[in-house]
């Protein structure tokens, strides 16, 4: 072996369907569309000495796709339709013949999503050749490896904040409070309901990592109202309300850079409870679940 057959290191971001990844003994590339390539896949390349000189050698893979497994409980991929360069190999005059080797890599489309690892299989390669007029074979095991790496990882660079804040409630009446990603600002009261500014609002900024190159991701945000309550957690103090995120880029937009890389920005709308309760001095805070993915 001069180079064993990698499919490189992959995304898979779905697998409803079966999807294949064609490899050619070229190196040229096919990528179904549950794949998304973060290290490029390259053809394998053999060796055989020992054959006789000036024979014409055929090669196949095994019949029966061979399974690449993970060493985890969890789905399997599989390999088949070996391709080599040249199709048909010819040895020299010392029996020896170099040629490069390519093969399809294809999802289960189970429904069931696969985990990150590094997956292994041992296909079989049958070597079909003429000596003397009579029909020889040889079997050779090669060893096939992908790497699984689907999950981003996202960090909290800076703290979705809304800052330093006089709030009055109302049973009737909500004042709002938009933070931008940009950091803009708008104040809008209602009736008795008021939120006053005393400034330190900082968007959220969020790093992810890990990526393919140039990938475009999917950002979601919050859907549900998040609710901030006071650092005693008396259930007799107002609550605050935190919905309508929005990101910067928006998830439409969202675009991993050259080296699988992305920051964004992370606003909010923060509401005041309608209800006879009012607000105590202290610190609000709540959490949220922020979701990035291919």
């Amino acid at each position: 072996m001069l180079q064993r057959l990698d499919f490189g290191v992959l995304a898979i971001r779905a697998n409803a369907v079966a999807s294949a990844l064609t490899l050619s003994p070229l190196g040229a590339t096919s990528y179904g569309s549950a794949f998304v390539s973060i290290a490029a896949a390259v053809p394998g390349r053999y060796r055989l000495t020992g054959y006789p000189a000036f024979t014409d050698i055929s090669v196949s893979m095994s019949a029966s796709p061979i399974n690449l497994a993970s060493g985890v409980l969890g789905e399997t991929l599989t390999v088949s339709t070996a391709v080599t360069n040249p199709l048909v190999l010819h040895t020299d005059v010392n029996g020896q013949v170099d040629f490069n080797l390519g093969a399809t890599l294809t999802t289960s489309g189970s429904s069931v999503l696969y985990p990150d690892g590094v997956y292994v299989g041992h296909p079989g390669l049958t070597l079909n050749f003429n000596v003397a007029g009579v029909p020889q074979f040889t079997n050779h095991q090669i060893d096939v490896d992908v790497v699984l790496r689907t999950s981003l990882v996202l960090t909290e660079m800076e703290q979705l904040s809304f800052g330093k804040l006089a709030v009055f409630s109302s049973a009737t009446d909500q004042a709002t409070l938009k933070l931008e990603p940009n950091r803009q600002v708008t104040i809008v009261n209602a009736g008795s309901a008021k939120i006053v500014r005393f400034g330190n609002e900082t968007p959220g900024v969020f790093k992810v990592t890990t990526g393919a190159a140039y990938a475009p991701v999917t950002i979601t945000l919050p859907a549900t109202t998040i609710y901030l309550t006071h650092q005693s957690l008396s259930p007799d103090v107002a609550r605050l309300l935190a919905t309508d995120f929005v990101s910067l880029p928006t998830s439409a937009n969202a675009k991993l850079d050259a080296n699988g890389t992305m920051e964004f920005r992370l606003g909010a709308t923060l509401r005041t409870e309608q209800t006879a309760k009012r607000y105590q001095d202290g610190l609000y805070s709540g959490s949220y679940l922020l979701d990035v993915e291919y």
